[in-house]
């Protein structure tokens, strides 16, 4: 592998990391917004700033370019799509998203 592949990979991991962690972080955001502050008023800025935060995630998920054949990882057609973004492996030339994390045993 390539130091340009290895980067790629680590890149969409993260962003992928970023589509959990709002994912994840929803339910106590909501929670936390509602038991402190007891105004609807208030807790929809905090909301929208969640919801923006999640949607950018998913479109930066969604754009990610594979490291070795330059398609969109997640997608099957050429165009974007939410469906495969817990895809493991580029949709297009099948390169396995953790293959820079595979240690292969020695030949010995």
């Amino acid at each position: 592998m390539t130091s340009e592949e290895i980067a790629g990979l680590r890149k969409i991991r993260r962003e992928r990391g970023w589509i959990w962690f709002w994912v994840l972080s929803y339910i106590p955001v909501v929670w936390i917004v509602k038991h402190t502050i007891h105004s609807n008023v208030a807790d929809v800025p905090i909301i929208l700033v969640w919801a923006v935060g999640f949607v950018y995630s998913i479109a930066r998920g969604m754009f990610s370019r594979c490291p070795r054949c330059g398609a969109l990882f997640f997608s099957t057609h050429g165009s974007p799509t939410l469906w495969n973004l817990l895809a493991s492996k580029c949709m297009q030339c099948g390169l396995p998203l953790k293959a820079d994390r595979v240690i292969y045993p020695s030949l010995e």
